[in-house]
């Protein structure tokens, strides 16, 4: 699936871009878009060159969610077993599949947010690693509006008990200044400032020690949640793995000589 129509990818220096394109749906998830943008992901994770990811949304939206006007295209039908459940959290074009592919991923995958981020597309904005949104963004699970239950959302991992059910309930969107308070982002800037500061931030994290990295990612959310016990051990396994890196290497020689790093990424 070289060849995309819902998202656009490019490769700019060591960091991998992925950009929802449907702006004249706010960029609402389709089959077609699902499964591009599982495909898009799997490429940065496979291209050595790639030391970091970008998603965003063209337009004025990050993402609306589901389309709820049509999921299907001719070639793109929404496959349908009969476990409703399972087509639910593992259909191959399902959001939930691209949240599990960003947290899996070893590289860290950083959210560019404009505008909405509602439902399913507020799932793909939390499943970023890190979180840049411009002032005119805003987050909302708004399943109840459509007479729709829904669960955690992910919301857990950054605010508390009280916040999660008032956004479940109510349906109603958080500003991005409210939504930086609660943690939900890491920073806001203007709106015009956003694909720079976001390519900034990325570059950054792409000249960093790439494994190490991916390796603290997997330690921080496999022991989120867990026992102290449990989290110093996957904390151990983590530095372990990273103790055979070349980039660790250069670290303590950069360290001793008094100079920056060169990180290769290996």
């Amino acid at each position: 699936m070289a060849d995309y129509e819902n998202i656009l990818f490019d490769k700019i220096g060591r960091v991998g871009t992925i950009t929802l394109n449907r702006p004249e749906k706010l960029n609402a998830i389709d089959v077609r878009l699902g499964k591009e943008l599982l495909h898009a992901l799997g490429r940065c994770e496979d291209d050595g060159e790639v030391r970091c990811i970008i998603l965003a949304g063209a337009g004025r939206s990050f993402c609306a969610g589901d389309d709820l006007s049509g999921m299907e295209t001719a070639g793109f039908e929404r496959p349908q077993g009969p476990d409703a459940v399972k087509n639910y959290v593992h259909g191959e074009n399902r959001w939930t599949v691209a949240v599990q592919a960003m947290r899996r991923t070893p590289k860290p995958v950083i959210g560019s947010i404009r505008g909405h981020a509602y439902g399913g597309g507020f799932n793909l904005a939390m499943g970023t690693d890190i979180r840049v949104a411009s002032e005119t963004a805003n987050f909302a699970v708004p399943f109840v509006k459509r007479g729709m239950a829904t669960g955690v959302n992910q919301i857990h991992y950054h605010v508390g008990l009280g916040v999660a059910l008032e956004m479940a309930f109510t349906g109603e969107p958080i500003d991005a200044n409210r939504a930086q308070l609660l943690g939900l982002v890491n920073k806001v800037v203007p709106d015009d400032q956003l694909e720079g500061a976001t390519m900034e931030f990325a570059e950054r994290l792409a000249d960093g020690p790439t494994r190490a990295i991916g390796l603290t990612k997997a330690a921080i959310y496999k022991g989120w949640g867990k026992d102290l016990d449990t989290t110093f051990d996957y904390q151990a396994v983590a530095q372990t793995f990273a103790a055979q890196t070349d980039d660790q290497k250069e670290g303590r020689a950069a360290f001793l000589e008094k100079r920056p790093p060169e990180f290769t990424g290996r």
